[in-house]
């Protein structure tokens, strides 16, 4: 379930969108947009998600001068997502877009994708030439900007249940992609990926340790040994006179994470697993 934050905060990001493919200037074609999130290091009880958008390609062959058929191109990606066969371009394309968001990003997680596209909007009887971005979340949101030309700024709605009537008509491809992208790169991973839980010896002090798990988001778990919700946060008045110190640590590996208005964010991961010890002579 994504809060209200994180809400409002892909609202601002299909907004920052639309102003992208102002500067690129009207009757581009349809462009796809994979939305994803991660968290800001260091976590803390308040946690802090950023978020970003990155244009899916489409291939020659799939590019739109109408965008009466994107509706049936967001099923056709869809469908070659989840293809059984050899490994489809779309699929190389994904693989290569997740590959590149978790080497900067370990725990990223998809958050929606959307559709950029001038359209025509009859008002008052006129028609007039429209910029849409329509968005379906993880949680089965709509999201529709509409940014008439020559206007400057766009109207936004964003609606938890979608109104059969008044739903844009890329919505059911959109939610396609959603579905078709989740259990791919979830088989993806049951085909050899080491699972994010796996443990491992050594982990890098510029990295952060502690990062939020489960399907809404609501545990955290130790990127070192595997804990989840094993981490025990303190968060008093800074000595350095302004500001807040935090301390997090993993009562299973004892890695910890600080903070503080000097030295900012430091990381002290643990050895894991622990080196036996020795019988004493």
């Amino acid at each position: 379930m994504l809060s209200f934050n994180a809400v409002r905060t892909l609202t601002e990001c299909l907004i920052a969108a639309d102003a992208d493919a102002d500067q690129m200037g009207w009757g581009q074609p349809p462009t796809l947009l994979l939305v994803h999130d991660w968290l800001l290091a260091p976590v803390t009880p308040r946690r802090r998600r950023k978020m970003r958008s990155l244009e899916f390609p489409l291939h020659r062959d799939d590019m739109l001068a109408d965008p009466a058929g994107l509706p049936a191109l967001l099923h056709r990606l869809a469908a070659g997502l989840t293809s059984p066969t050899a490994p489809t371009p779309y699929q190389t394309t994904l693989d290569t877009i997740i590959r590149r968001i978790r080497a900067t990003a370990p725990d990223a997680r998809l958050v929606a994708w959307a559709a950029c596209y001038d359209d025509i909007h009859t008002r008052d009887g006129q028609p007039r030439q429209v910029r849409r971005v329509d968005a379906v979340d993880t949680d089965g949101r709509v999201y529709q900007l509409t940014h008439p030309r020559g206007e400057d700024q766009p109207v936004v709605r964003v609606a938890g249940t979608p109104d059969p009537h008044d739903i844009p008509a890329t919505y059911p491809g959109l939610v396609a992609l959603l579905a078709a992208t989740t259990r791919y790169t979830q088989t993806r991973t049951g085909r050899g990926t080491p699972p994010p839980h796996q443990p491992r010896r050594q982990a890098d002090p510029d990295e952060p340790i502690f990062s939020v798990w489960g399907p809404d988001g609501g545990s955290i778990r130790c990127r070192v040994c595997g804990a989840i919700d094993k981490v025990v946060f303190t968060e008093v008045p800074s000595m350095a006179g302004y500001g807040e110190d935090t301390h997090a640590r993993c009562t299973r590996c004892g890695s910890v994470e600080t903070t503080d208005p000097i030295f900012g964010w430091r990381a002290t991961p643990a050895t894991w697993p622990p080196a036996p010890e020795r019988d004493q002579p």
